[in-house]
């Protein structure tokens, strides 16, 4: 008997969980991003993302710690992130479409925050998303995924 390929399941997964990002009302969206603000409010010197597609949208949070003096902000390119000093990061906020109870995460495929974040050493790492986000069961993974420290999905 041939074994599934994890690879295809974190495909299932993925298209499941962009929908349901996807299905998300605006109304929704700027709730969860108002609220994500708040509970970020204490965090110290944060790394953050500039969101895209259905995530999450940061930017009232990035624009509150710009104003403070307290954003790291990586753009969406693969490289930017091994470009960042993280000798002054208090925590690092990371996008998925989905994550589990172990902190586990299923991101778009390439890897780039897996490899940046075994890199991270007792930084606090921050999964941040929607509460629809949320995965019951375990999700799949590989030897090279790394799991966030901290959830905050609203």
């Amino acid at each position: 008997m041939q074994r599934a390929n994890p690879l295809n399941n974190k495909e299932k997964w993925r298209q499941i969980l962009q929908m349901r990002r996807k299905a998300l009302s605006s109304e929704r969206r700027e709730q969860a991003s108002l609220l994500l603000k708040e509970k970020l409010l204490l965090k110290g010197k944060v790394l953050s993302f500039t969101s895209m597609g259905t995530e999450i949208d940061l930017t009232p949070l990035n624009q509150l710690l710009a104003a403070e003096n307290r954003l790291l902000l990586v753009p969406y390119k693969p490289d930017a992130l091994f470009a960042v000093s993280l000798d002054q990061v208090d925590c690092i906020l990371v996008p998925g479409l989905g994550f589990d109870r172990e902190g586990y995460r299923i991101g778009y495929g390439k890897g780039w925050y897996d490899q940046f974040l075994a890199s991270a050493g007792d930084i606090l790492t921050i999964g941040v998303g929607f509460k629809e986000q949320m995965c019951e069961e375990l999700l799949p993974r590989d030897s090279w995924d790394i799991p966030v420290k901290e959830l905050i999905l609203v």
